[in-house]
């Protein structure tokens, strides 16, 4: 899909990928980008994982990964910033 990316964050997943958070253009278009990349030969790539997000969808979509973390955290799946929960 990407015609060019910028890498804004990343973490490890496990020893052979990661998650990264790009900023894509596709088409004339920029578009939030979360996905997992893989090492394939020392290099690695996009898989198929992953989600793109319009500038428009942001907001609906940040507002529905913080409904997520509340109900992580009344579940006792997610600890909270001082390390309760």
């Amino acid at each position: 899909m990407a015609e060019e990316s910028q890498v804004v964050a990343s973490f490890q997943k496990n020893s052979q990928e990661e998650f990264r958070f790009t900023i894509t253009s596709f088409r004339g278009n920029e578009y939030a980008d979360i996905r997992i990349y893989y090492e394939n030969d020392g290099d690695f790539l996009p898989s198929r994982k992953g989600i793109t997000i319009s500038p428009e969808a942001w907001k609906s979509f940040r507002s529905c990964l913080d409904e997520l973390e509340s109900e992580l955290k009344e579940r006792n799946l997610l600890k909270d910033e001082e390390g309760e929960g």
